[in-house]
């Protein structure tokens, strides 16, 4: 639309949708056309199909910084360690009178952050931005206990628990520590597709160094004797790969939008497995406990990794357009496939998934 025709809607009193939204006291008489393009696209030049879409600042650097809180939880496949039903004995034999069920961890919200950093480059409205994810997993443990050896029993489930030989079990607890981070550098264009629809393909790297410690500890009775068994198992991960996505904003207003992203990574990921499983039956003399797995695993593999978000956006510019900020609200989630690699003491590998979701609150503010 070119300027006389914007100057005749304003008259009538008709505005464009991004003509306006939140009136600048620093700019008495704002002329639209002299902004950035990706406010007023209709002011951009008639031979360009898709029209930067920044956002960019008047008399700034065009650089900008992010920094995310968010609130996730972190739940794998698989970490189930025992299970719990109501027996009754009827001579030699044991009969099971309800229908177990399995325990896994808890799993917790816990807050985390992240912090990134642009730049908006001259060069077609490409844009550069680098990220750093943190996230801790803690407070996971849970206890199963057993009220009544006689009429109710404890299993463990798998291999993975040091509960091998106990005649009988009357408790077990499991622990589940993450420790999470990751660094995506993105390559990336913002642009009209339409007069309200954004579009930001973009592609770059993707880093991350993952770490999971996993214990288990058992109470029960081998023959007689009370006996206390503990299994430890870690997994050290690192990888990098290549990563793409699309981010895409769906305006209703010049401020508020609809948000939905998507990117996928495919990684080069090495693994590090280590698994201790240990009996201590309280027998005289028996200083040093009975080591029933002691075993370490490292390789290399691809996995895969798929990140999405919805939600919603506001933003505004201010002093005359020299500095622009925004906030993003939504929930992410990401798919970490066979992150699970814990052993169990038949020494195969208990794969599964590694799943993160919850909020995130990300503030922008470009000068």
């Amino acid at each position: 639309m070119k300027p006389s025709a914007i100057a005749s809607l304003l008259i009538l009193g008709t505005t464009p949708l991004f003509s306006s939204c939140c009136p600048d006291p620093c700019c008495p008489s704002p002329d639209p056309c002299a902004k950035c393009v990706q406010l007023w696209p209709e002011c951009g030049p008639n031979k360009t199909i898709t029209p930067n879409a920044g956002p960019c600042v008047s008399r700034g650097w065009d650089a900008h910084l992010t920094v995310d809180f968010i609130y996730w939880t972190a739940r794998e496949d698989n970490l189930e360690f025992a299970y719990k039903e109501s027996v009754q004995t009827l001579g030699n034999a044991t009969t099971v009178t309800s229908k177990g069920r399995t325990f896994d961890p808890d799993w917790n919200f816990r807050p985390g952050f992240k912090i990134g950093f642009g730049i908006l480059q001259d060069h077609d409205g490409w844009d550069v931005y680098a990220n750093y994810t943190w996230f801790r997993g803690r407070s996971t443990k849970k206890t199963v206990t057993s009220d009544s050896p006689a009429t109710e029993r404890i299993s463990p489930v798998g291999g993975v628990t040091a509960a091998g030989g106990l005649s009988s079990i009357e408790k077990m607890s499991a622990n589940w520590d993450l420790d999470f981070n990751t660094v995506d550098l993105e390559l990336g264009r913002n642009f009209f597709i339409s007069k309200y629809l954004k579009l930001r393909p973009h592609f770059g790297l993707k880093g991350s160094w993952i770490d999971q410690d996993y214990t288990v500890d058992t109470t029960g009775s081998f023959d007689t004797m009370s006996s206390l068994g503990q299994s430890k198992n870690e997994i050290d991960t690192w990888g990098i790969g290549i990563r793409a996505g699309l981010d895409t904003a769906w305006h209703m207003t010049r401020c508020f939008s609809f948000l939905g992203d998507i990117a996928v990574s495919a990684l080069w990921e090495r693994f590090e497995v280590n698994g201790k499983a240990s009996n201590a039956p309280s027998i005289v003399g028996a200083n040093t406990p009975i080591t029933l797995l002691n075993v370490e695993n490292n390789f290399f593999t691809v996995k895969p990794v798929v990140e999405l978000l919805i939600g919603f956006r506001w933003e505004t510019w201010f002093c005359c357009d020299s500095y622009h900020f925004s906030l993003d609200a939504g929930w992410e989630i990401q798919w970490w496939s066979d992150q699970n690699q814990f052993f169990l003491s038949d020494l195969e590998a208990r794969t599964g998934d590694l799943f993160t979701h919850g909020l995130t609150l990300r503030f922008r503010f470009d000068f």
